[in-house]
């Protein structure tokens, strides 16, 4: 593998995951559940979020990142607004049965005990 190459391709990434997209959650240290739709386009080499959860839109950048140390598994990280608080959340992705994306993450605010959760998925047109 060639060490100078960026790990994940993140331009190719950014084009595969353009889309529009229903989400579904959970609050952090909450049963309260939450549905809204998210949209990903990518703009001059970023991926700009638009997130829209009952009737309420928040923008944001998404960017690519890894965990597990050495494992360097590869995620994605936003941080956004909802309902008056800031959060930020940690996305894993596969591609479904037709080669969409799909993502499921972990939703967390400063002082989460329980983190929230979000499930992703792309809306066929």
């Amino acid at each position: 593998m060639d060490a100078g190459r960026k790990q994940p391709d993140e331009d190719s990434l950014r084009s595969y995951m353009v889309g529009e997209y229903d989400l579904i959650g959970r609050k952090p240290d909450s049963t309260a559940t939450y549905t809204g739709h998210l949209t990903l386009r990518e703009e001059n080499g970023v991926l700009q979020v638009t997130r829209t959860i009952d009737g309420k839109t928040d923008k944001c950048v998404a960017r690519f990142d890894t965990v597990a140390g050495d494992d360097r598994i590869p995620v994605l990280r936003m941080h956004f607004h909802l309902d008056g608080m800031e959060y930020d959340a940690t996305y894993r992705w596969q591609s479904d049965p037709d080669n969409y994306p799909r993502f499921t993450g972990y939703v967390y605010l400063a002082d989460t005990k329980s983190p929230g959760l979000e499930a992703v998925f792309p809306i066929h047109r």
